[in-house]
């Protein structure tokens, strides 16, 4: 992350740490006369200090601040979504099959299937029990955001993985589909945290609308960041999403602007159950002959400034410095 945001990160990192060891020293103690389940909070703690860009938790912190709240009400809120986030990343993994994450053998490749299913259920349980702690007196509205944003998101991943099995996906069903599956749970981090903040009406749509925006960006980046990221920066492999034959922004591009044999031969290509990395190299070279990887970037910026332009109803000046700065981190970043 940018210097900007050291210090949001190290106290998010500070107060998960404390909170996971709080909750794994509570195990051992209510399990004293009993056996201790090593199988669950083992792989746990494994996920849970792999590190990540903080994304999420910054942006409860940063919205709190927008609207004039102390941070140390929303830290709690902070750390239930990026405990809710690593959740998401348990189970995706599962169900992508995928080898590693951050650089690290994946939970049910490293133990197995039924040890990641229960991480990310107990994941569930321990985001809920930190948002608890936060401190607001409209918990009820908190607590709203939160679960409406738990529901968002199983359904952006169910439609995620249908779409990997159907031939009728247009952009626009992709932008729903990111919108739930990517973008909601920014949008819930910066309403938990205007909330939190005591933020009008007006303050939490203009923060809903521009994280939103900053999240359809973040999914279409990482789409981009698929193939032209550097594997050791990304964490995981680069090419991923077309081995798994996933429709990303750029395969959808390709497909409005290719026809013919041509978009025939791609298609033929690209849903192949060949694994090969010649097949990764073919198509992210014709994402560059047809110009789609410039129509990702052109995409990410337009979401970026409109993200921006929501926050004119901010007074508080460096808060929203603070946020376009973050917006523009996030566009250019290499993970």
């Amino acid at each position: 992350m940018e210097t900007a945001f050291k210090n949001y990160r190290e106290l998010i990192d500070k107060r998960l740490h404390s909170f996971l060891e709080e909750e794994t020293e509570r195990s051992k103690y209510c399990r004293e006369n009993s056996k201790y389940p090593y199988t669950l909070f083992d792989p746990l703690n494994y996920i849970m200090s792999g590190g990540g860009k903080r994304v999420r938790p910054i942006l409860v912190l940063l919205s709190c601040e927008a609207f004039g709240g102390q941070i140390n009400n929303a830290i709690d809120a902070a750390i239930a979504v990026e405990i809710l986030h690593n959740f998401t990343l348990v189970h995706d993994d599962i169900m992508d099959n995928a080898n590693t994450r951050r650089g690290k053998e994946t939970i049910h490749r490293k133990w197995d299937v039924n040890a990641a299913i229960l991480v990310g259920d107990e994941l569930i349980g321990l985001s809920y029990r930190s948002l608890l702690r936060a401190k607001t007196e409209n918990i009820t509205g908190v607590l709203r955001a939160f679960t409406d944003g738990v529901i968002e998101v199983c359904e952006g991943q169910a439609l995620d993985k249908e779409f990997e099995v159907s031939a009728d996906v247009a952009i626009d069903d992709y932008k729903i589909m990111i919108r739930k599956k990517t973008a909601e749970l920014l949008r819930t981090s910066s309403v938990m945290g205007a909330i939190i903040g005591n933020a009008d009406e007006n303050g939490i749509r203009s923060i809903s609308s521009y994280s939103e925006n900053i999240g359809l960006a973040f999914q279409i980046q990482d789409d981009l960041l698929d193939v032209i990221a550097d594997e050791g920066e990304f964490g995981k492999k680069i090419g991923g999403d077309i081995l798994e034959r996933k429709k990303t922004f750029l395969y959808l591009k390709a497909l409005e602007i290719l026809d013919g044999k041509r978009r025939d031969d791609f298609m033929f290509l690209y849903n192949s159950p060949n694994s090969s990395e010649d097949k990764i190299k073919q198509i992210v070279k014709l994402y560059n002959e047809i110009c789609v990887i410039g129509s990702a970037k052109d995409e990410i910026a337009a979401y970026t400034a409109k993200a921006n332009k929501n926050l004119e109803c901010i007074n508080n000046n460096s808060a929203k410095k603070l946020l376009e700065n973050f917006s523009d981190m996030l566009l250019n970043r290499s993970y």
